[in-house]
């Protein structure tokens, strides 16, 4: 190499360099659950969980355990967090309208420390639950649903509903109307007739079987939904919804997982931030895909959570780390009760014009804002980056440089 392309070539890197020194700042000031000290906080709060719940580390392993034991009252809260006066009149005002449920271990992760722990706010009731902000249902779930419990969006993939069900309630969740004061499986009729149409329509060639959260049910009835449609020929994709992998690890075993490969099924998850990521879910996650079963991120932008740029490049490497394929960022929806966690287009077009150039194209989702009435998924992004003119065409890289192509 010439001397002169040399010196031309340093330049540049130390210009890369300079811009991944200030990444790695930024991500250092990002908790996740791999570092010793959120191991350390989560070990603490598991022995005094397990101390207040009467439990033993082997019950602590069994999600059957971490289902019965799920923290639904301001009592037991209690005992493991000194709550303000206020902050405990908030949560009993807000969860006789919005009902919680938090794993054990999901509220091993909190941070008490932390006013702002992003697990904390996505498990917690919150006051701001009550404004009057958003609808219900504002996918149109009512009116999109031909037959059974299924909803329908796309000319040939569909939902099927067959829970309400979740080990932790998230505070964000889409389908909070659903949650109701009591856990309910959805009836085998449903199911079946749900089953039904999807036979008699040979459009249909993806189903996604979600709820509340999909692995709350049994393996018993899991595989008997599966077995059905595997067997119907125009079925080409069956994908599981779940949240287990981030609030009830422990779920995910060697016989589900071989269970999901036997019906080739994909699994999407959601992880919302680094600190969700801890060795029990990445332990998850690798019994998963070392049987052959593919692990997707579905992420909700989230205010106060993950609208920060590092945070989202952190979680995003993180779980790329982990072997989960980023794949949907989603703008939040307006939901009734989550106003709180309402984020500008804007500012998550912020962040992923960041992810350009900053991160690998393997750690960068696709953002996407669901437009209302259930019309279906729509992709922003985050760079105009393609003009033409009388020369040719206008390109716009991430740095914002421009290039024409003749």
């Amino acid at each position: 190499m010439l001397e002169k392309d040399r010196k031309i070539s340093i330049k540049r890197a130390n210009e890369l360099k300079k811009q991944a020194v200030l990444d790695i700042k930024g991500k250092s000031k990002v908790e996740f659950g791999m570092s010793q000290t959120s191991i350390d906080n989560k070990n603490k709060n598991k022995l005094r969980i397990l101390e207040i719940l009467h439990g033993t580390e082997e019950e602590w392993n069994d999600p059957k355990w971490q289902m019965k034991n799920r923290i639904t009252n301001l009592e037991t809260l209690l005992k493991i967090h000194n709550f303000s006066q206020k902050e405990s009149e908030d949560i009993m005002k807000v969860s006789k309208i919005y009902r919680f449920a938090i794993t054990p271990y999901y509220l091993s992760l909190i941070n008490f420390d932390n006013p702002n722990c992003p697990i904390k706010k996505q498990c917690f009731p919150n006051v701001l639950e009550l404004d009057d902000f958003g609808e219900l249902d504002p996918m149109s779930e009512k009116i999109t649903n031909p037959s059974g419990t299924i909803t329908r969006r796309y000319p040939n993939k569909l939902i099927i509903n067959i829970t309400n069900s979740c080990p932790s309630y998230c505070r964000h969740c889409q389908r909070r109307r659903l949650i109701g004061e009591k856990d309910i499986e959805t009836s085998k009729e449903l199911i079946d007739e749900s089953i039904k149409y999807i036979r008699e329509n040979e459009e249909i060639r993806e189903v996604l079987i979600t709820g509340g959260d999909a692995l709350t049910v049994t393996n018993e009835k899991l595989e008997d939904i599966l077995k059905k449609l595997y067997s119907i020929k125009h079925v080409e994709i069956l994908r599981l919804g779940t949240r287990v992998l981030a609030t009830m690890p422990q779920r995910i075993n060697d016989e589900l997982a071989i269970m999901l490969r036997k019906y080739k099924v994909f699994v999407a998850t959601q992880f919302n931030h680094a600190l969700e990521l801890t060795p029990e879910a990445i332990k998850a996650v690798d019994t998963l895909v070392d049987h052959g079963v593919q692990v997707r991120n579905q992420m909700v932008l989230l205010k106060g959570i993950n609208d920060d740029k590092y945070i989202m490049q952190k979680t995003n490497e993180e779980l790329v780390k982990a072997r989960v394929i980023p794949y949907y960022l989603f703008h939040p929806k307006q939901v009734k009760g989550t106003g709180h966690f309402q984020v500008s287009i804007e500012k998550g077009l912020e962040i992923m014009k960041h992810l350009e150039g900053h991160t690998s194209g393997m750690c960068k989702p696709t953002y996407i804002l669901n437009a209302k009435g259930g019309l279906g998924k729509v992709p922003l992004f985050p760079i105009q980056n393609l003009e033409q003119t009388e020369k040719g065409y206008v390109i716009t890289t991430w740095e914002n440089k421009k290039i024409i192509i003749e």
